[in-house]
């Protein structure tokens, strides 16, 4: 039988799938059904502005080419210690001679037997190619959940998607979280999974996805250091962290009398 919510290809991303480790509801209501937030999270603005920037550096210049960031800054107003102090951050830690670099990449790899199917989907923020590694970088405005990229859900999408890229190379796939917020002073620890470790990720995604397919009550997880970070928090019946939900009301103008 068809499945309520899910289609016949599950589509895997990193967020849905950490959302999905994280609480079934959270998975059900933001990455199934599409409800919209009601309660008020951290917008990614900043976050995506940063991104942006760092791909626009990198494919026009170089990011230790101290004029060109400045210059880049000034023309999307965001010239500020704030700034200036993520980039040097990622000066610090980008690789300097390499073969291969591309930013901003979409990649997608295809499940099919056994079954349930699923289609893994991650947008990577740089790759480079370098001393016999394929070099994936995910950059992070945010605070820091893991100590070991590893660790991270997240992770398990990303390296599934890009393992059959290094592997057609011959190159070692490296996986790091770079971390660029100021108030956040190490990186987890990055990740280069071995042939056992990408045959445990791909055994997790599957399972993940037989998970989403079996009969579920997709209740929440009623854990307080998820809840009080969530975005559905008011509306959840299991959660310990309860709230009003802050939808945007409609005003209803009424029709003139005739």
């Amino acid at each position: 039988m068809p499945h309520p919510y899910l289609p016949d290809i599950v589509s895997l991303t990193p967020t849905s799938v950490e959302a999905w480790a994280r609480c079934p509801r959270l998975f059900l209501l933001g990455h199934l059904l599409g409800v919209p937030p009601s309660d008020p999270v951290p917008t990614p603005d900043r976050g995506q502005l940063v991104h942006e920037l760092l791909r626009f550096v990198h494919e026009r210049g170089t990011c230790r080419d101290g004029v060109h960031v400045e210059e880049t800054l000034e023309s999307h107003g965001v010239a500020d210690d704030l700034h200036r102090t993520m980039f040097a951050r990622h000066a610090q830690r980008c690789p300097g001679d390499v073969d291969i670099d591309a930013h901003e990449c979409d990649v997608a790899r295809f499940h099919r037997f056994p079954a349930p199917m699923f289609m893994a989907n991650a947008r990577i923020d740089a790759i480079w190619v370098h001393d016999g590694i394929l070099d994936a970088r995910d950059y992070k405005t945010g605070r820091r959940w893991h100590d070991r990229v590893a660790d991270d859900p997240s992770a398990w999408v990303q390296t599934f998607v890009l393992a059959p890229h290094a592997q057609r190379r011959g190159l070692r796939l490296r996986l790091r979280y770079e971390y660029l917020a100021p108030e956040v002073v190490d990186d987890p620890e990055p990740f280069e999974p071995d042939d056992d470790d990408l045959e445990a990720i791909g055994e997790k995604l599957h399972a993940a996805v037989r998970a989403m397919w079996a009969p579920t009550d997709w209740r929440g997880c009623g854990d307080a250091g998820i809840c009080r970070t969530c975005r559905y928090r008011s509306i959840c019946p299991d959660s310990v962290s309860r709230g009003e939900p802050e939808w945007a009301a409609l005003s209803v103008i009424e029709p003139p009398d005739n």
